[in-house]
């Protein structure tokens, strides 16, 4: 079982890993939220840490398919 504490630091790698793979691809918060279709504040949120209790699934998989990477590669701490 995740503890807060985890929990905490897998959404840490999580909002890390969507910035690096979006200024990797010369992505804006603004470009990705609009492929993705999603708002650009949740996109601010979601990469600052500020939003992390209500990510769905969903919304991780759109993510993941503009970024043109699989859902575990942005859960991965190495990247």
């Amino acid at each position: 079982m995740l503890g807060n504490k985890d929990l905490f630091t897998q959404y840490t790698v999580l909002s890390n890993n969507i910035r690096y793979y979006r200024k990797r691809l010369g992505f804006t918060q603004e470009q990705l939220a609009e492929a993705a279709d999603l708002s650009i504040s949740y996109i601010k949120q979601i990469e600052s840490g500020k939003e992390f209790k209500n990510v769905s699934l969903t919304t991780m998989l759109k993510i993941s398919k503009v970024l043109n990477v699989g859902l575990d590669t942005l859960f991965k701490l190495e990247s």
